[in-house]
């Protein structure tokens, strides 16, 4: 179950999927408590996350969308 989460997880972390994201880890805490989701997110996800996956992961929990923009000079 822990690697099926982890897997869900990422995977919609890295389609920027963020409703997606909050179902799976909802569940998972409802499935497994809390304590254990937590330690999932700190001790296996984390190591795997690019920066730019973990500035998206705060921005979800803050509310926030970053999504990158290109610049265009004129």
């Amino acid at each position: 179950m822990y690697l099926l989460l982890l897997s869900k997880l990422v995977s919609a972390l890295r389609a920027n999927d963020s409703d997606t994201f909050r179902r799976w880890l909802s569940g998972g805490i409802q499935d497994l408590g809390r304590p254990a989701v937590e330690e999932l997110m700190l001790e296996w996800m984390n190591p795997h996350l690019t920066v730019d996956e973990m500035d998206r992961l705060v921005g979800w929990h803050l509310g926030v969308s970053l999504l990158k923009q290109s610049l265009q000079w004129f």
